[in-house]
């Protein structure tokens, strides 16, 4: 083998293994999201339109009050039939947000995995899909006041609500 032929297989090689000097080689994982500081003035409220809070509910939206505490940020937005409501959350968790999804579904009734960081439960009466988001978790709920009703479709509203969830985790 001569001397070039080694070089070149040699380049070949190390180009397979991911080894050398070549930066146009599959992209490497971007940064997480650095959205922390986005906690502090938003409002929950403002981060979904009308029409995506009329999809996930199913009817038109009625009034929206905000429920923010010392640990998180919310908005109750009813349905205009005053059956049920929707809750959405954001939280700045002291863990790291993927932790505190994984920890949040450990202690859900009947977890369902949607992705590495997200994920939905559901039963008769509420339905809830949360993610991680850079250094936020992000919360959709969908509940039915007391007598209101039951979920007789979990798939159908847990799909609703990952569709609005993504338009949220958008803006975060």
């Amino acid at each position: 083998m001569t001397l070039r032929k080694a070089v070149l297989s040699a380049g070949v090689v190390l180009a397979l293994a991911g080894c050398g000097d070549d930066t146009s080689g599959p992209a490497q994982p971007s940064d997480p999201k650095r959205n922390g500081g986005l906690y502090d003035a938003v409002d929950v409220c403002g981060l979904a339109t009308d029409d995506q809070l009329k999809a996930a509910l199913g009817e038109a939206p009625g009034t929206k009050e905000r429920r923010d505490t010392d640990s998180l940020k919310a908005c109750s937005v009813d349905g205009v039939s005053g059956n049920f409501y929707l809750f959405l959350v954001l939280v700045r968790p002291s863990m790291g947000a993927a932790q505190q999804v994984a920890y949040d579904k450990g202690t859900a009734k009947d977890p369902k995995s949607i992705d590495a960081t997200t994920y939905s439960s559901a039963d008769t009466g509420e339905a809830h899909v949360e993610t991680a988001s850079g250094e936020l978790v992000v919360r959709v709920s969908f509940v039915y006041y007391q007598d209101g009703g039951s979920i007789t479709d979990a798939p159908a509203v847990v799909g609703r609500l990952h569709t609005l969830l993504g338009a949220i985790t958008k803006k975060t």
